[in-house]
């Protein structure tokens, strides 16, 4: 008890200084190829601003956590959560779009409502409704979100389930009201009307809170503009767990989101070439001999002493070469200029784990976790090299630990992407190790355990929180499913990452159409001019004694081309967490 409480002042200090610290931070904001002048660049909830000059440039200071906030007169906003490593932005604004959607929503309802419905099962913000499905994120008024995992435990009705999940929202003789949500009748206020999986009801029958998968209350003024004046005292939408496109409550099988729909992959990706991306690389794979290759590294190594991306594109050619004693060298020597920046660090620590040197990888993930006490990524990853080291102890202390600080407040308690992950590596260790480090009678209730049972398990990170990219999954039919990760597709998504400290997501695989699937990648740029490395954690047979891991690393940084990554046998549908 009494290290977990030292931990506590310890984070606490470290992110009380994170928080207050200032970092300078500059770029060039563009359309396109050219810079724009007088975009006002502004720290939210201050009155700190600047505007760009003629050439496009800026320079602001913001505190880690600080949202920075780049405007233009018929551009779209950009937002841009500042984090401790925030130096550079360079923003490429676009064209604000909004009113030509206007004009032309006729013609396009109906490919909306098709993307909403393929979207439905990833994002818990679109909401399936009587009148087609429904983005909480781009209409034009606010509507409160709790999702099903958040719902009071225990509680034996949605009324109990929702108490306290949402502000202004009571109940009274079995109804639901909603406070501010309309006009009263005869001096009482009017109760909410529900929209049940498309059914429009008056009184809502009995549903197990269990069953639910997201529930979403709208206002009466919002709602009688959908739903007519029978809405006037609010809506509480409910999509059940049964609802159109998502995995099987049964089995806790995957779907598979390229089948969803037609899309075709048109073999337009093309391989990897790491050999031609800087001046460097070419030198050294144009080198036929062991020798002539660390020849060429002296020759780089003193006019890029201090680039740790040169020294992470080096420790990954000798190995990928055979010459591992001299990877090991290079790292050892150049140590410092990777170790003082977490996302330095972590391209590094994705190389070691790429390379099995996980107890090298270790110590990386240890600064890391050091200089980001508050991201949660940084506990998930300081568990996960304990088991790659199969030290499975002392990862299940590091995951006690993490959901201590949850219990005691200091990480929130929710439904995000990095807690799914946490959450299901936790049960995955005591599944596969658990009778290695714990009595087997502590463990019995978890020899059940079935969710993505026998999967291929896909976990995908990257070590730059700026990154912008798209991943297509391609199964063994040619269709194909992309799962967008830019501001223009998931600023929320981002944003999240930003705020709760993680950089990864994770998709399962499950068996249902044999053949041969290919990943792909389209980079779009991290508003600088540095590479991003990614990560890929390859599991099959996941959850069960059988299970394999395989990891990958693939350097990205030619923009908007997209690039196979790699293919695998024997794994089909797809789903995301």
């Amino acid at each position: 008890m009494k290290r977990i409480i030292v931990l506590i002042a310890i984070f606490l200090s470290l992110q009380l200084h994170s928080n207050t610290s200032l970092n300078e931070i500059s770029g060039i904001v563009t359309i396109g190829n050219s810079p724009i002048q007088n975009v006002s660049v502004r720290v939210l909830n201050s009155s700190k601003e600047t505007f760009t000059d003629e050439k496009g440039k800026y320079l602001i200071t913001a505190k880690p956590s600080d949202v920075l906030a780049f405007n233009y007169a018929g551009m779209q906003k950009v937002e841009i959560v500042v984090e401790d490593v925030t130096a550079r932005l360079n923003i490429e604004m676009k064209m604000n779009i909004e009113a030509l959607k206007e004009v032309v929503v006729g013609e396009n309802n109906t490919r909306n409502q098709d993307y909403l419905r393929l979207q439905y099962g990833i994002d818990k913000s679109i909401l399936s409704t009587a009148f087609g499905y429904l983005d909480a994120k781009s209409v034009g008024y606010s509507i409160k979100l709790v999702d099903g995992d958040n719902l009071s435990p225990g509680a034996i009705d949605v009324i109990t389930a929702l108490k306290g999940r949402a502000a202004g929202v009571y109940s009274l003789g079995g109804e639901i009201f909603i406070r501010g949500g309309g006009p009263q009748l005869q001096g009482r206020a009017i109760p909410a009307i529900y929209d049940l999986d498309g059914m429009v009801l008056k009184k809502l029958p009995f549903i197990t809170v269990e069953n639910i998968d997201r529930v979403a209350i709208i206002s009466g003024l919002a709602g009688r503009v959908r739903y007519g004046s029978i809405a006037r005292g609010g809506v509480v939408v409910i999509n059940t767990i049964g609802s159109p496109l998502r995995p099987d409550s049964d089995t806790n099988k995957s779907f598979d989101r390229a089948r969803l729909r037609n899309n075709i992959y048109n073999n337009d990706a093309i391989a990897e070439d790491r050999s031609k991306a800087t001046s460097y690389l070419k030198d050294l794979y144009s080198s036929k001999e062991k020798a002539a290759a660390r020849e060429v590294y002296q020759k780089y190594v003193t006019r890029y002493a201090k680039d740790p991306y040169f020294i992470t594109d080096a420790y990954l050619f000798f190995h990928d070469t055979g010459d591992q004693v001299f990877a090991n060298q290079i790292l050892e020597d150049n140590l410092k200029v990777v170790e003082s920046n977490p996302v330095y660090a972590k391209a590094m620590a994705f190389a070691l784990d790429y390379a099995q040197e996980y107890a090298k990888s270790k110590e990386l993930y240890k600064k890391i976790f050091v200089l980001r006490p508050e991201y949660l990524q940084s506990y998930r990853d300081m568990a996960n090299s304990y088991y790659a080291l199969g030290n499975y102890k002392n990862a299940a202390n590091m995951y006690i630990r993490y959901q201590y600080l949850v219990n005691e407040g200091i990480f929130a308690n929710d439904s995000s992407a990095i807690q799914k992950v946490i959450d299901g590596e936790m049960n995955n260790l005591f599944v596969v190790h658990g009778t290695r480090f714990m009595e087997e009678s502590n463990i019995v209730g978890l020899k059940n355990y079935t969710k993505n049972k026998g999967e291929t398990r896909l976990f995908f990170e990257w070590n730059d929180s700026e990154a912008e990219f798209d991943l297509e999954f391609v199964n063994p039919k040619k269709n194909n499913f992309i799962w967008e990760h830019s501001l223009e597709n998931a600023a929320e998504r981002i944003k999240d990452e930003k705020t709760l400290g993680y950089s990864s997501e994770e998709f399962f695989v499950d068996g249902s159409l044999p053949g041969k699937w290919q990943i792909n990648v389209k980079y779009k740029g991290n508003k600088k001019l540095s590479p991003v490395y990614m990560k890929l954690t390859k599991i099959t047979n996941y959850n069960t004694p059988a299970q394999k891991i395989d990891v990958s690393v693939f350097r990205l940084a030619m923009k908007n081309v997209k690039q196979k990554l790699t293919d695998f046998d024997n794994v089909v549908s797809l789903s995301a967490n």
